[in-house]
């Protein structure tokens, strides 16, 4: 999946209640393609300094809404004078980002799984 990352202009609205991922959305989990880490990595360049993570991590891409094929997938950081875990939530339909949400509760769910992330980590200008 090639992702464009445009932010569209409506973001998702989300529920107020914080109930885990229904396990069929845990079900639909695969790895991050190179294209989904490449185009974050390239939409992160210059918005950050390279070489600020210690840790980085994405998690697998999930299949978060079926009828209207919006997809979901985390990243997760760590920066040196931040040693704990920054969350980052992302929602993709059509290949555009729907919307962008630091601490997105969902990243926290301990079924997601996460793989090594070194793109991130090595980013430069």
């Amino acid at each position: 999946m090639k992702v464009k990352f445009l932010v569209c202009a409506v973001p998702l609205a989300l529920s107020g209640c914080q109930t885990p991922a229904p396990q069929s959305v845990v079900d639909s989990q695969r790895p991050p393609s190179s294209a989904v880490r490449r185009e974050y990595v390239d939409a992160l360049r210059g918005t950050i300094k390279p070489g600020n993570f210690v840790k980085a991590e994405i998690s697998s891409v999930v299949l978060l809404n079926p009828e209207k094929q919006i997809y979901a997938y985390c990243t997760r950081t760590t920066e040196r004078a931040y040693p704990n875990w920054s969350y980052i939530g992302l929602g993709l339909q059509h290949d555009m980002i729907l919307y962008l949400k630091k601490n997105d509760y969902r990243c926290h769910d301990k079924r997601l799984r996460y793989y090594d992330f070194p793109e991130l980590r090595s980013m430069k200008h």
